[in-house]
């Protein structure tokens, strides 16, 4: 996904002719020899405050948010989210599938809400690399659109991949009155034109009478997808292809997931040094990781979170 700023966030949707901001993927011809993974401890630490939360306090956020949808889990799956959302959102699968397309257009307006902040470390980064007109490939896991914003506010032509999607990306071949209607979160998929809104209200007016989710990856060990599977396969295979080209990588705030191999997998063959971000429990993952992966490069972890290592990063990278 390209986001220019020089192109107006005027685009219309082909299928209802709302205003909306184009992301269709523009195909670029460039192999950047850096490239730097976001994940959810990243984007918790680009701020001080008013920050998206880990994954061991979402659930929590999740129903004081929305009390209607993610407060009335049954009992017995509410504690296991307690526990580990990915494996509640399992247990959901499993026993409720029916709720997940409500529960994920929720979460994709809880992640909505968040705005960048003046001191924010996406915001500072993206202005660093705009200074020295430089190519690095950005990838993000996270659902909110802090980095794309950054990247938009920075003025700066940056190339964005995204493969688990994110809380404002719809597909134009999902959408569906929510009127009584009612599917299964996984088992149905669909394809077809890309776009992201960033208008509040017609996001609103989206969340609230479209019973698909938008283009985004159920937060589960599989990652599985409804909307837009055209999309999120693309950037799994672009995430793919920045891995085989890069020199170095780095990898902020994402703690290694075997459940995740159409991340780890890449990064395991290329042939790229890693720069693994993620403070000391992290960094002891990613050691163990890097180990059993039989890495050829020799790899460098620092210990300290992204907000206290971001001097340091800029340095290795040479911004």
């Amino acid at each position: 996904m390209v986001i220019r700023p020089s192109v107006p966030l005027g685009e219309h949707c082909p299928n209802c002719k709302n205003i909306l901001s184009n992301t269709i993927n523009l195909s670029k011809n460039r192999n950047p020899s850096i490239v730097i993974l976001f994940g959810a401890g990243a984007s918790h630490g680009s701020a001080e405050h008013d920050t998206p939360p880990l994954g061991t306090e979402l659930f929590k956020h999740l129903v004081e948010f929305d009390p209607k949808h993610w407060g009335s889990i049954p009992q017995k799956i509410n504690s296991i989210f307690q526990n580990d959302f990915e494996e509640g959102m399992k247990a959901l699968i499993n026993s409720y599938a029916n709720k997940l397309p409500p529960l994920q257009r929720s979460m994709a307006e809880f992640f909505f809400q968040f705005k960048l902040s003046n001191h924010s470390l996406y915001k500072q980064l993206c202005q660093k690399i705009k200074n020295n007109n430089i190519s690095i490939g950005l990838a993000s896991l996270n659902y909110e659109r802090l980095l794309e914003l950054a990247i938009s506010e920075s003025g700066y032509d940056l190339d964005i991949c995204l493969p688990h999607g994110c809380c404002n990306i719809f597909c134009d071949a999902a959408s569906a009155i929510d009127l009584g209607v009612e599917f299964a979160g996984t088992g149905l998929t669909t394809i077809g034109d890309i776009y992201s809104i960033n208008d509040e209200s017609q996001f609103k007016e989206k969340i609230d009478h479209d019973s698909f989710p938008p283009v985004m990856s159920y937060f589960e060990p599989e990652k599985r997808v409804t909307s837009g599977t055209n999309f999120i396969k693309e950037q799994k295979q672009k995430w793919a292809s920045l891995c085989n080209s890069a020199k170095e990588i780095y990898v902020i705030g994402v703690n290694p997931k075997e459940s995740d191999r159409h991340i780890w997998e890449p990064l395991k063959k290329t042939q790229a040094k890693i720069i693994y971000c993620g403070g000391v429990s992290g960094g002891e993952i990613f050691e163990k990781w890097s180990n059993s992966a039989n890495r050829l490069q020799k790899d460098i972890i620092l210990k300290g979170y992204f907000q206290y290592e971001f001097e340091n990063i800029c340095n290795l990278i040479g911004i």
